[in-house]
Parts: C-alpha cells; sequence; structure tokens
C-alpha cells in the first residue's frame, strides 16, 4: 500500500515539472509556503549552478524544498537561502556524481 502511494504521488509530482512557470510557482508557494521572490531565487541558484534544463532545475528545486522543509518549515534568515543551497548541493546523496547530465 505504501509502495502504491509513494508511486502515485512521484506521478503527481511529475506532472508538476510540465506546468506552466505561472501553476508551478504558485503550487510551490502554497505547498511549501514560500513566496515568488525566494521561488526566482532558488531558481536562478540552480541555474547558475548548472542545471539549465527547466524539468530538472524543477525536480532540483522540488528536492531542495522538501529536504527545508524537514527542518521546522521553510525559513532562511539573511543569507541563509545561499547557505542552505550550497548545503544541499554539497551534501545530498548522489547530487554532484549527476550534475554532469545537467549540463547538456
Amino acid at each position: 500500500m505504501k509502495k502504491e502511494r509513494r508511486n502515485i504521488m512521484a506521478a503527481i509530482e511529475k506532472s508538476y515539472l510540465h506546468w506552466p512557470d505561472l501553476q508551478f510557482i504558485d503550487w510551490c508557494s502554497y505547498y511549501y509556503g514560500i513566496n515568488r521572490g525566494i521561488y526566482n531565487t532558488i531558481d536562478a541558484w540552480f541555474y547558475e549552478y548548472g542545471i539549465l534544463n527547466l524539468t530538472e532545475r524543477r525536480r532540483a528545486i522540488l528536492q531542495f524544498l522538501k529536504q527545508a522543509g524537514k527542518r521546522e518549515g521553510i525559513k532562511f534568515g539573511k543569507g541563509g537561502l545561499t547557505s542552505n543551497l550550497e548545503q544541499f548541493a554539497a551534501y545530498s546523496k548522489g547530487w554532484e556524481h549527476d550534475r554532469e547530465i545537467y549540463h547538456q
């Protein structure tokens, strides 16, 4: 039952990756409680990090937000967002290994 539920959630989440920008940003805002400015900063950071493909970047954004949400809600102080993104990139399992695919 849990496996089936995870598969359903993965399928739903995968469809989010292809939504128009406004709907995707609004969904992230609703689900994770971030505003458009935070979303844009995260998106730009991953782009500059080298994830040029939009769906892969959105997948990274969702992974980051899920991880950030595990720590007593998502709140970033001054400079906290960038340091959280850097920590995420450095410590996410397999992240650096898979990074080459994002440069295509």
